[in-house]
């Protein structure tokens, strides 16, 4: 599919890269297909005993007016409190990408870390900010 963009009165048809479909019989980019399956397996994760410690860990009663919120949740890096849904855990050492099939044994290691101290509590702008400085520096 083309897109046409008007450009000082005339009409200019902007062509799209193709992407080769490999994958579900042609329906998915190789891109697609890890990201699926790095989706799945963080899915699968999420309840992992060390993450659950580290998320106690940030919380506390509730100082909320709000009488229903049990629990807040305190930021590793801006130190500010949190409802549940507003943080996320992190790993501290990122899991990294998926891209391949020889990706998928580090990324489960990174995954799955046991360590006492492997997870923090962030925010979600925090969580944002860390995982593009993690981008950038390629991990």
């Amino acid at each position: 599919m083309a897109k046409r963009i008007v450009k000082k009165n005339k009409l200019v048809k902007k062509s799209r890269k193709r992407v080769l479909r490999t994958r579900n019989a042609g329906k998915w980019t190789e891109a697609q297909y890890f990201s699926r399956i790095r989706s799945a397996l963080r899915r699968t994760f999420r309840f992992w005993e060390p993450m659950k410690e580290a998320l106690e860990k940030a919380s506390r009663p509730s100082r909320s007016e709000n009488k229903r919120l049990k629990k807040e949740y305190q930021c590793a890096h801006c130190q500010n409190w949190f409802k549940r849904a507003d943080v996320e855990v992190d790993h501290i050492i990122p899991c990294g990408s998926l891209n391949s099939y020889e990706e998928i044994v580090p990324f489960l290691k990174r995954l799955t870390v046991e360590e006492a101290g492997a997870f923090q509590v962030l925010c979600k702008p925090c969580h944002l900010i860390k995982t593009k400085k993690d981008r950038e520096n390629g991990q």
